[in-house]
């Protein structure tokens, strides 16, 4: 049962998304990442390992002189619960911060994808489609993901990644990264 309401959930959002991409005019651009100064990163974690690596690639991101800003999907059971002692980061959110159509509720995800980042990298390995969504309404001059043929119109390099872990898939991106040319 819950799987069927996730397609059908699914089957609407697609709708509503690609009636509100009909619409939008966004100049997009193949930026080199060595010119990229703005990064937007979107991540979904699974497991707390996860958190551990996003956080470690973001930090490396701004070391390499880059504003990074992030927004992490935390699907870990009892999370909120298990941390309920400590402050949640708010750049996490989380399923009940989307509405059946999985369009966004918190205004801090509007501003996200309103922002003009000149990449936006989705280390969205397990193809979450709450983190597509906000990616096809970004306004980043390139955005990088994940291949899905569902999410065609979240991206506009995708990385054909088999791997089921996220370190793989930031290794495989490291190496495109530095490929795109001009």
């Amino acid at each position: 049962m819950k799987k069927l309401y996730r397609q059908i959930s699914h089957f609407f959002a697609r709708r509503t998304l690609k009636r509100n991409l009909l619409n939008r005019r966004v100049h997009r651009e193949t930026i080199m990442f060595s010119d990229a100064k703005t990064i937007g990163v979107l991540f979904v974690a699974h497991q707390e390992t996860d958190i551990d690596t996003a956080k470690k690639y973001i930090q490396s991101l701004k070391d390499q002189g880059k504003q990074v800003e992030y927004i992490g999907l935390i699907d870990i059971k009892d999370y909120k619960k298990n941390n309920k002692d400590h402050s949640i980061n708010p750049n996490y959110i989380f399923a009940n911060d989307f509405d059946f159509f999985h369009r966004p509720k918190l205004s801090a995800i509007k501003n996200f994808y309103k922002q003009n980042f000149d990449l936006l990298i989705s280390l969205n390995y397990s193809n979450q489609f709450s983190l597509n969504y906000i990616a096809s309404l970004s306004r980043a001059k390139l955005r990088i993901g994940k291949f899905n043929s569902n999410a065609v119109a979240a991206y506009d390099f995708m990385i054909d990644d088999k791997s089921l872990d996220m370190q793989s898939f930031i290794v495989q991106l490291n190496h495109y990264l530095q490929q795109i040319k001009k």
